[in-house]
C-alpha cells in the first residue's frame, strides 16, 4: 500500500489540524527568538553596568586613602579617638595634625630665605591642594536646657544639645589690636550640611584658615588656643582640606569632624573621598578611558529609557483609548525590583550631572601665597559628598542588578525551584519577618536599657542592634554582658539564644524546607518544563540552521572536518548502544546472583516470569512482580493442557481438532468460571504433579525462611553482645 502523500497547496489550508500546528510552531519560534534577543540584550546591559561600576581604579583609591589615614590617625603620634576634651584636641592639633600637614621637621620654615610654596609640598609627591579650613559651631547659653532655681547661684548658665535654632552667631574672643572688636566672628558661607554621628551641621560658623605659610598657621592656632576659641558651648569642629597626588592625578578630599554632645562626650570621624579628573569633568583628561566611560554612560542611559518604557507598557493598559493601571502588575515582586533598579540608575545619573555642575565653578588658588585666605578656600565637600552617594547607590544597585539576572536564567530547573520556593513561602516569610523583628527590637531595647550606661556597644539603639545582629553571625562577644552583670546578663543571653536561635532561625528553616518539600512533589512538572525549554531551543536552532543552511555551508566549505565529525558521532552512538547493552546484561546477572544467594528464602520463589507474545519491552520480561509473573505450578503451565488433546491439539487429525475447537468455543461462551468437564487421565496426572510441586515448594520455602530468620537472629545476637560490652566499659569508666 502506498504511503499517504503530504498535503500541499490548498490541502494544507483545508486541514485544520495542520494549520494549527503550523501556527503553533511559528508562534513558538517567534517567542523563542524574542526571549533569546531579550536575554542577549540584558546580558549586554549587565556587562556594561558591571564594567562602568569597575571602571574606577578602586585599589589605587584605597591605597591613597590608607596613606592619608595612616598619616593623620592610625599611626599618628596621637589618634583622633584619643581626643576627649578641649585640651586633648589642641594636643592632637600640635602632635598629629600640624606635623601631618607641614611635616615633622619645621626648621626649614624659619630660614631667612624660605619662600612659601603655592601648593605646599608633602611626602610622596603629595601636595596640599590650596588652603585648608577649620570651622566651629557653638550653641547659645541656656538654649535647650534649664537650670533649677536652687542651683542658679552655682550654675548660672547651661548649654544644651545642638540644634540649628540654638546656633550662637555672636562675636567673642580677645579684642582686635586695630579695631578693638572681638577677633572671632561668625561667617555665613554657601555649602551643604555636614553629617556626623551626633547630628547634622549647617554651613557657616566661626572659621579660620591654614595656608602654605607655616608661621601664619602656627600663629592662628596659638590665637585660637589662647583666646578660648573652644568653650563649653562648642558642639562641632570641622577641618576641611584636600591633598593632591601629581603622580597618579588623584585628589583626596579630607574632612575631620569632632562632635561634642551636651554631656561633654567627644566623638570623632575622618571622611576621605578620593576623586579623579572625570568625577569633576567627564572629559577632563581627554583620554581613551574618559571617552569610553562617557560613551558607556550614554549607552546605559538608552538602556534605562528602553527598560522604563517597557515596564510602563506592562504597567499601563488602554481600554477604548483610555489608559488604566494594571494592578496585578504591582503584585509581582519582580516588577517592584525592576522599578527600584531603574530608579536608582536614574538617581545615579542625576547625581553625576549635578556633580559636574557643582564642579564646573571650582578652581584651586595657585596665586601669591601671601594672599591666601578664607576667600581662596575651595570647598570640594559637596562634590565629594555627591561622589560618595553615587558609589553607595552603585554598590546597592549592583546587588539588585545581578539578582535580577536570576529572572532571565529561570529556564534552568534548579533556578526555577529556588524561585518557586521563595514565591510559595513569601506569606510565611512575611510573618517570620514580623515575628523576628518584634523579638529583635525587644532585645535591642532590653540590652540598651540594661547596659547602655556602662558599655559603649549598647550606648544607642542602633549600636545595640548592630551588636545583637552580629551575634546571629557569631561575631559578637557576649562575655562583655556576662562580666558586667552575671545574673541579668546570663538571663538575657539565655532568652536571646532561645528566642532567636532555637525559635526564630529554626522557624525560617522550617518554612523554606516545607516549601521546598512541596516543590519536590512536582519535580515531574518541572522536568516537563525543562524538556519543553530544551525542545524550544532545539526548534530555534533548527529554524536558524534551515534559514541560513548552516549544515550545508559547513559541509561545502569544510568537507573533511564534516566527514570526521559525522564518523565520530556515529562511533559515539555505537559505543553508547554497547554500553547500554552491557549495563542491561550486568543487571540481569545481578538479579540471578541475588536469587542464588537467597536460595529458598527468595521472595520470588514459587513464581515464574510471564512472557507475553506481544512484549516489546525488555524490562517487562525481567519483571518478577505479581503483575509480571504467574504462579509456578511445575509441569502445568496453562489451562489448555487440561483439555482433550492438550496444548498440541493442532497436530491431531481433522476430526479430533474440530471437536476440540467446538469444545473450546463452548467453554469461551460459557465463561471461564464454569467447570471444563471431566478430565482425561493425562490431565488428572498433571493436576496431581502440579499439587505436589506446590507442596514441595511450600516446604522448601518454609525451610528457607527458617534459615534466613536464624541468620538474622544470629547477626542481631552478635550486635547486642557488642552493645553489651560497650555498656559495660562505659559503666566501668563511670564508676572510676
Amino acid at each position: 500500500m502506498a504511503d499517504n502523500p503530504k498535503p500541499t497547496g490548498l490541502g494544507i489550508l483545508v486541514d485544520e489540524k495542520r494549520v494549527n500546528d503550523l501556527l503553533t510552531q511559528k508562534n513558538g519560534a517567534k517567542a523563542v527568538v524574542r526571549s533569546g534577543c531579550k536575554l542577549l540584550l540584558f546580558i549586554f546591559f549587565l556587562i556594561l553596568f558591571t564594567l562602568l561600576a569597575l571602571s574606577e581604579p578602586l585599589a589605587d583609591f584605597r591605597a591613597f586613602e590608607g596613606f592619608i589615614r595612616t598619616r593623620f590617625d592610625s599611626e599618628a603620634p596621637m589618634k583622633m579617638s584619643d581626643v576627649k576634651s578641649t585640651s586633648s584636641f589642641w594636643e592632637y592639633v600640635d602632635q598629629s595634625f600640624m606635623p601631618g600637614i607641614y611635616g615633622a621637621d619645621t626648621r626649614k620654615y624659619f630660614y631667612p630665605d624660605y619662600t612659601p610654596d603655592r601648593l605646599l609640598e608633602m611626602d610622596g609627591g603629595n601636595r596640599l591642594f590650596g588652603v585648608g579650613r577649620i570651622r566651629m559651631l557653638r550653641v547659645k547659653p541656656s538654649e535647650g536646657c534649664k537650670v533649677k532655681k536652687s542651683l542658679t547661684t552655682y550654675f548660672p548658665t547651661c548649654y544644651g544639645p545642638f540644634s540649628e535654632e540654638a546656633v550662637d552667631k555672636k562675636s567673642y574672643g580677645p579684642p582686635d589690636k586695630r579695631t578693638g572688636d572681638p577677633v572671632f566672628n561668625y561667617m555665613s558661607t554657601p555649602g551643604d550640611y555636614v553629617g556626623g554621628k551626633l547630628g547634622s551641621y549647617p554651613p557657616g560658623g566661626f572659621m579660620e584658615v591654614f595656608t602654605t605659610n607655616y608661621n601664619n598657621t602656627l600663629t592662628t592656632i596659638n590665637l585660637l588656643k589662647d583666646g578660648g576659641w573652644l568653650g563649653p558651648g562648642t558642639r562641632a569642629v570641622v577641618l576641611d582640606f584636600s591633598i593632591y597626588n601629581f603622580n597618579v592625578m588623584y585628589q583626596a578630599v579630607c574632612r575631620m569632624t569632632f562632635e561634642v554632645d551636651a554631656s561633654g562626650r567627644w566623638v570623632s570621624t575622618f571622611d576621605i573621598e578620593v576623586l579623579m579628573a572625570r568625577h569633576l569633568n567627564p572629559i577632563a583628561s581627554r583620554s581613551i578611558g574618559d571617552w569610553g566611560a562617557l560613551l558607556g554612560e550614554i549607552i546605559l542611559v538608552l538602556f534605562v529609557l528602553f527598560y522604563l518604557l517597557e515596564e510602563a507598557s506592562e504597567f499601563i493598559g488602554f481600554r477604548k483609548r483610555w489608559p488604566y493601571i494594571k494592578w496585578d502588575y504591582v503584585g509581582d515582586p519582580w516588577n517592584i525590583l525592576d522599578w527600584l533598579n531603574l530608579l536608582l540608575m536614574v538617581a545615579t545619573l542625576g547625581l553625576r550631572m549635578d556633580t559636574w555642575g557643582k564642579a564646573s565653578g571650582l578652581a584651586v588658588y595657585v596665586g601669591d601665597p601671601s594672599k591666601q585666605s578664607l576667600a581662596t578656600f575651595m570647598d570640594v565637600g559637596p562634590v565629594a559628598a555627591n561622589i560618595k552617594t553615587v558609589h553607595n547607590l552603585i554598590a546597592f544597585n549592583t546587588v539588585l542588578t545581578w539578582f535580577k539576572a536570576v529572572k532571565y536564567i529561570a529556564v534552568l530547573p534548579y533556578i526555577t525551584t529556588f524561585m518557586e520556593t521563595v514565591s510559595r513561602s513569601k506569606r510565611q516569610l512575611f510573618s517570620f519577618v514580623a515575628v523576628f523583628s518584634a523579638l529583635l527590637f525587644g532585645f535591642v531595647l532590653a540590652y540598651s536599657v540594661a547596659f547602655g550606661e556602662q558599655l559603649v556597644a549598647f550606648r544607642t539603639l542602633w549600636s545595640s542592634f548592630i551588636f545583637l545582629f552580629s551575634s546571629l553571625l557569631g561575631n559578637s562577644d557576649m562575655s562583655l554582658v556576662y562580666n558586667h552583670a552575671p545574673l541579668l546578663g546570663s538571663l538575657l543571653i539565655y532568652l536571646f539564644v532561645i528566642a532567636m536561635f532555637f525559635v526564630s532561625v529554626n522557624l525560617f528553616y522550617a518554612i523554606m524546607i516545607s516549601a521546598l518539600g512541596d516543590l519536590k512533589q512536582e519535580e515531574g512538572k518541572n522536568a516537563k518544563k525543562w524538556e519543553q525549554q530544551v525542545a524550544k531551543a532545539n526548534d530555534f536552532w533548527k529554524a536558524v540552521s534551515e534559514s541560513f543552511r548552516l549544515e550545508q555551508r559547513f559541509r561545502t566549505m569544510l568537507p573533511g572536518l564534516y566527514s570526521r565529525m559525522k564518523v565520530r558521532k556515529r562511533r559515539m552512538e555505537e559505543k553508547d548502544k554497547e554500553r547500554d547493552e552491557e549495563c542491561l546484561k550486568r543487571e540481569r546477572l545481578r538479579k540471578v546472583a541475588e536469587r542464588v544467594d537467597l536460595g529458598a528464602g527468595n521472595p520470588s520463589l514459587g513464581r515464574r516470569r510471564r512472557i507475553s507474545n506481544a512484549t516489546v519491552n525488555e524490562q517487562d520480561i525481567e519483571s518478577e512482580s505479581d503483575a509480571g509473573s504467574d504462579v509456578d505450578l511445575g509441569p502445568l503451565r496453562n489451562k489448555a493442557q487440561l483439555r482433550k488433546g492438550g496444548e498440541f491439539r493442532d497436530f491431531l487429525n481433522d476430526g479430533e481438532a474440530e471437536a476440540a475447537e467446538n469444545e473450546s468455543e463452548s467453554q469461551m461462551l460459557g465463561g471461564d468460571d464454569e467447570d471444563d468437564g471431566e478430565r482425561d487421565e493425562r490431565g488428572i496426572q498433571l493436576v496431581i504433579e502440579a499439587t505436589r510441586h506446590v507442596v514441595d515448594g511450600l516446604v522448601d520455602r518454609a525451610y528457607g525462611a527458617r534459615g534466613v530468620l536464624v541468620g538474622e537472629m544470629s547477626q542481631s545476637r552478635d550486635v547486642l553482645q557488642k552493645v553489651g560490652l560497650v555498656l559495660e566499659v562505659l559503666q566501668t569508666r563511670t564508676k572510676d
